[in-house]
């Protein structure tokens, strides 16, 4: 298991209310909804996956988006490989995305580009992680740079 997760369950809390407050969010979700791509996050440690699609209607009242916490059947337009403690350290601002691409911590595929295009989107939810975590009580997993 990685350091910051315990389980599968115990990342798709976090990661479950995270992407509600930033799918909900009246400044980040309507810029992400531009985007119109489906991306599939693939983790490991603990292995798992979640889904957000910026294509479809979104299926909740409010939300900009929809998220699935776990295998679904809608096809990804591009998917995201990396161990779940990166991914905590990238939400909070601390790993660079095109570096972590290049030193083989964070594989890729389908269109890229597009994912790529969000990062300037997504940049005010580093803030937000933090944020939730502490809402959340998991203040001991807030992370700060060195």
């Amino acid at each position: 298991m990685g350091q910051y997760y315990r389980d599968v369950d115990h990342l798709f809390e976090i990661y479950g209310y995270f992407l509600e407050r930033i799918l909900t969010h009246e400044k980040i979700g309507p810029k992400m909804a531009k985007a119109g791509i489906i991306i599939k996050f693939i983790y490991t440690d603990p292995d798992c996956e979640i889904t957000i699609d910026l294509k479809n209607p979104p299926s909740k009242p409010g939300h900009y988006g929809s998220f699935y916490l776990g295998p679904c059947e809608i096809k990804e337009d591009v998917w995201s490989k990396q161990s779940a403690d990166h991914s905590h350290r990238f939400w909070h601002g601390l790993e660079n995305p095109i570096a972590s691409v290049a030193k083989g911590k964070v594989k890729q595929g389908g269109n890229v580009i597009k994912m790529l295009k969000l990062l300037p989107v997504v940049k005010p939810a580093f803030r937000m992680f933090p944020v939730v975590l502490e809402e959340m009580g998991y203040q001991n997993l807030i992370l700060t740079k060195k």
